[in-house]
């Protein structure tokens, strides 16, 4: 039993209960879906922490997952008066179906060439008959992150993965006439701040040089309405990206929407979520078909609990914490450009002093460093007109360096965030693959 992860779930419980109570006291003692959505998301816990106690702490925990759940009928009843609160995707009514329809024709707007989705004329304000709001459509369209893989430090085995992907979409017909697989789909896992993001960004941008427009979303985003509207969401993200094709989906979290139907006490909601989303994926294979590219990337820090249907349509990459190796080569590109080391310390002796950092501790060490420099040559060349030229002088010439007391300093008071039980989880589930 994980008790670092059960008392870590615990307060989440207890944060959702209260966070709930706070909405329904703001909004005047009326119930909303901000509030359904707490309540929503404290069940789904509940039933977590049912499934990882016995006895009398797991009764405990399912009677709080049902006392969630009556909370959730309670609310929707005020909410939608006669309508039946059912599974999300199973056809229930909801908020939305209410809304007014789009006015104008659907796929006329702004040009390919423009990087923007395919949209209505005059949206402003609108919903489509679905329900789903242009402004949320049109949030989930990101700019191009404006980096390639030349800013990626490591990773050398992962980069060659994703290149090839970008050499096979430009030998699309080719690989079509081989018969080689067109429909690529990649699963990027690894504790937090490892740099899982960074290098699927980098990704991004090499496609977004061919015409790729990029979708990119987390579970929180699919979650953004209560009940119903999840899985309404989730088949309008499919949709917007088969018709934007050549487009890239990356889905961050997909723990959240697409959750293995093997875990114990999975809520009626998330259960039908991932079959929406199984179903919603299956789309892009049609797609394909039509020659339409879309390519698909999720990321999490716990796949286990992914469903292995899921699992099994996409090529699995991991992302490790850095290595000795990886961290020295982040420190110098973070840090040698700007200030070189004295003979106290060493950059392999300063990589060996992070052991246990991840990509993300190492970014905040490198900014804490040069804030510690900045205020050491400050106090050095003073605050008169032209310190600032002066100071950026005395380390061009290298008359200030890092000193192993200025790495000590800084070092010594930043505290890595423990990852023991993730990778205890990653561990175990790379062991089943």
């Amino acid at each position: 039993m994980n008790i670092s992860n059960i008392n870590r779930l615990n307060n989440e419980y207890r944060a959702l209960r209260n966070q709930a109570e706070a909405v329904y006291v703001e909004n005047g003692m009326v119930h909303s879906n901000e509030e359904g959505l707490c309540y929503q998301k404290a069940a789904n816990i509940a039933g977590q922490l049912a499934s990882m106690n016995i006895g009398a702490e797991s009764n405990h925990w399912v009677e709080e997952q049902q006392k969630c759940q009556q909370q959730m009928r309670l609310i929707w009843n005020a909410l939608h008066p006669g309508k039946p609160l059912k599974a999300a995707g199973s056809g229930s009514a909801s908020a939305s179906d209410d809304t007014e329809e789009t006015a104008g024709e659907e796929g006329k707007g702004t040009s390919e060439s423009s990087g923007k989705p395919k949209t209505a004329k005059n949206t402003a304000g609108k919903t489509s008959p679905d329900g789903i709001k242009q402004e949320m459509v049109d949030s989930w369209f990101k700019d191009d992150p404006g980096y390639g893989f030349e800013a990626v430090v490591g990773m050398e085995d992962v980069i060659q993965t994703l290149k090839s992907c970008v050499r096979d979409d430009k030998m699309r017909a080719l690989v079509e006439f081989l018969g080689l697989p067109t429909v690529q789909s990649f699963f990027f896992y690894g504790p937090p701040g490892c740099g899982k993001t960074f290098v699927i960004e980098a990704f991004v941008h090499e496609l977004m040089q061919q015409g790729y427009k990029y979708m990119s979303l987390a579970s929180a985003d699919i979650h953004s309405k209560f009940s119903g509207e999840a899985d309404k969401i989730l088949k309008r993200v499919f949709k917007e990206a088969v018709d934007n094709a050549p487009c890239i989906l990356f889905m961050d979290e997909i723990d959240g929407v697409a959750q293995s139907r093997e875990l114990p006490n999975l809520s009626d909601f998330n259960m039908q979520l991932t079959t929406t989303f199984l179903t919603s994926f299956g789309e892009l294979v049609k797609a394909d078909r039509e020659h339409k590219s879309v390519i698909f990337i999720a990321a999490t820090n716990y796949p286990s609990n992914v469903d292995t249907a899921m699992l099994d349509r996409m090529e699995l990459i991991p992302i490790p914490m850095p290595d000795d190796s990886v961290r020295e080569q982040v420190l110098r590109k973070g840090l040698e450009k700007m200030i070189d080391v004295d003979d106290t310390i060493s950059w392999p002796e300063i990589s060996a002093l992070t052991e246990g950092c991840s990509q993300r501790d190492l970014k905040r060490l490198i900014q804490k460093l040069l804030m510690l420099v900045f205020q050491r040559v400050s106090d050095c060349v003073g605050q008169d007109e032209g310190a600032a030229e002066k100071g950026v002088d005395l380390l061009k010439r290298k008359d200030f360096r890092l000193t192993r007391e200025m790495v000590d300093e800084v070092f010594g008071a930043y505290k890595p965030k423990p990852n023991a039980d993730i990778e205890r989880s990653l561990n175990e589930f790379e062991a089943k693959t």
